[in-house]
């Protein structure tokens, strides 16, 4: 399936609301439109209440499938980083400045790469 594709089925998904577990209790949060892009890659799982030590474990979770580029660089698919109340928060790039995101009480939407004060871009690795 090309990236057009599964971001046109992500982008069906918008209003579905924010779950913090998968079925199988994996974390999936913010994750969520990353999990459904890259279906293949590993789900990370939260190594507890520390949202510092999660915070670093999910960006080491995200190194191991994908390789770092500058924001000048993002095309659709790619993965957008930051940290957001000390917590990791992850989004995909859509385009023209947009990215798809969740945010814990909020569901899929759409949202502007300008709200993000500091952001770390990644391109997952085929």
């Amino acid at each position: 399936m090309s990236m057009n594709s599964k971001i046109s089925a992500l982008l069906r998904e918008i209003g579905r609301p924010y779950q913090m577990y998968n079925d199988d209790g994996t974390y999936q949060g913010c994750f969520y439109p990353v999990q459904f892009i890259y279906r293949d890659k590993p789900c990370y799982k939260l190594q507890g209440n520390d949202s510092d030590q999660n915070y670093y474990y999910g960006l080491r979770c995200i190194r191991e499938h994908c390789t770092p580029i500058s924001p000048s660089e993002l095309e659709p698919g790619d993965i957008i980083a930051t940290r957001f109340k000390n917590e990791l928060h992850v989004a995909v790039y859509y385009q023209f400045g947009k990215v798809i995101e969740v945010f814990r009480g909020h569901s899929l939407q759409i949202g502007s790469l300008k709200k993000y004060k500091k952001i770390i871009c990644f391109r997952v690795i085929k």
